[in-house]
């Protein structure tokens, strides 16, 4: 599909366009229901756009629990929500997302996840960005660099990723590694064939060397400088990418 404005919408080439400033907001989806409720219409708005109806992720059970952050990309004083993400703790009593999606199926997956579970695990989940977002130049890449920066402040050691095969090179941009052993070679027909995904691992700290240079810097940065500024050559203008972390 080309990304050339002449096949984009008026209002949101204007949004790209005017784009100087966006807000990572960080929180806890305990501390803003409303905005944890608007997350997820947004989550579901843009990937029902792209004809995907029906994801585990769609789920809002999620909705008030201290163990989810949330990471959601706003502009215009807050008005409109680009993209977001969500970093979902696993707890004994409540699973996954991927679990949800591929474990009964897969026992492996829920076992290796048990192995775990005291060392601290969760999932990044319900990645949504607004076509505004991508035509602007903003990448989902900085968003991902500040939760895996955040993995220990959460008490997180293993972080997951339930992806499309095709997003591969992104995670291994990231420094995860696939879980071959888990699935088919570690392939699921999720979430329906033809579509493939797979998971990716990635275990803090040890995996920050896996990932691209710049990468690394940015999630070494995170840890140690939740709230900061990150420029972004933008498509049509420099963009202040300002991350505001609300955490306690």
């Amino acid at each position: 599909m080309s990304s050339s404005p002449s096949h984009i919408p008026r209002e949101a080439v204007d949004v790209a366009r005017s784009l100087r400033e966006a807000t990572l907001h960080v929180f806890s989806s305990s501390d803003d229901l409303d905005l944890s409720r608007r997350f997820a219409e947004g989550h579901k708005a843009v990937l029902s756009a792209s004809g995907i109806s029906n994801l585990t992720s769609f789920g809002e059970e999620w909705v008030g629990d201290p163990d989810t952050t949330l990471f959601l990309l706003t502009c215009q004083n807050e008005e409109v929500l680009l993209s977001g993400m969500r970093l979902q703790k696993r707890q004994r009593d409540n699973a996954l997302p991927m679990e949800r999606a591929v474990g009964a199926d897969h026992p492996e997956v829920v076992a290796a996840l048990d192995k775990v579970q005291e060392e601290g695990c969760a999932e990044f989940c319900a990645l949504w960005s607004r076509r505004e977002t991508a035509m602007a130049g903003i990448g989902m890449l900085p968003m991902a660099c500040v939760g895996l920066g955040l993995m220990p402040r959460l008490d997180i050691r293993h972080g997951y990723a339930f992806m499309g095969v095709n997003m591969r090179p992104i995670q291994r941009e990231l420094g995860f590694s696939i879980k071959t052993d888990w699935g088919d070679e570690g392939v699921f027909p999720y979430p329906a064939p033809p579509i493939r995904s797979e998971i990716g691992h990635f275990m803090f700290p040890e995996s920050i060397e896996n990932a691209a240079p710049d990468v690394q810097a940015l999630i070494r940065r995170s840890a140690e400088e939740p709230s900061h500024v990150h420029p972004i050559d933008g498509r049509f203008h420099p963009i202040s990418y300002r991350i505001q972390n609300h955490l306690a």
